[in-house]
């Protein structure tokens, strides 16, 4: 299960790369490591708002709903989400037909269990520039948008890699982009974009297990060359 992206590009890049600039340019700060193990917080380009990289509460919450997003969590996990439930759970499905947006990255994090230690690994492009996954989103009667991102079925170096689950993150190629901000798109071009087969050319390198303690600087997890002398599994 994804539960770690990273976006360490700086503002500039972000804006060149999607073409876009941020609603609110001085909120974004660069996080290497986005843990939705918290309530932490995505760059979306969302399809009411095609014009501007918004901010989305990762895990989305209904319209309605008031109390803390770690107890909704706790019940329901909604950081990411399957094809499956976008056509047999409503609470994914709407949001999957009417409100998707593009989240906006620069790597994410997964693991291999190897004689009984699990080994995380980080996967970005091979080219090092941002791009996009998938997501669906809901506002907030507060306007905060809440955004789940959609996962897939895992191939490439992560099917390689990751032994724990068959999953990855939904990457949307840069053509489909205008396909999954239109909110007339018919749902079967929706779902040619969900069965796209072709994976980005994405390199990985481990990480530290301090990631799971967070006792090294998560700057250094995602530097290749602090790694040379960890042993690959």
């Amino acid at each position: 299960m994804l539960k770690q992206v990273s976006n360490i590009a700086n503002r500039e890049r972000l804006e060149n790369e999607m073409g876009v600039p941020f609603k609110y340019p001085k909120l974004y700060v660069p996080n290497p490591v986005i843990d939705g193990n918290y309530e932490s917080t995505l760059s979306v380009i969302t399809l009411d708002n095609p014009d501007y990289i918004s901010f989305a509460i990762w895990g989305i919450l209904p319209f309605d709903y008031y109390d803390d997003w770690k107890d909704f969590q706790k019940v329901l996990q909604t950081i990411t989400t399957t094809k499956d439930k976008l056509s047999s759970d409503y609470f994914f499905e709407q949001p999957y037909q009417q409100r998707r947006c593009l989240v906006v990255v620069t790597g994410f994090f997964i693991y291999h269990l190897y004689q009984g230690s699990l080994h995380p690994y980080y996967v970005y492009l091979e080219n090092q520039q941002p791009f996009c996954m998938g997501g669906i989103y809901n506002t907030l009667s507060d306007g905060f948008i809440t955004s789940s991102i959609l996962l897939t079925e895992s191939k490439g170096i992560i099917s390689k890699i990751q032994n724990l689950n068959n999953t990855m993150p939904l990457v949307i190629p840069k053509e489909f982009y205008q396909t999954w901000l239109d909110s007339k798109a018919p749902r079967d071009k929706l779902d040619t974009i969900l069965d796209h087969t072709s994976v980005p050319k994405f390199r990985s390198h481990p990480i530290a297990k301090e990631f799971f303690k967070n006792d090294i600087a998560y700057t250094s997890m995602l530097d290749p060359v602090y790694y040379k002398n960890i042993p690959i599994p």
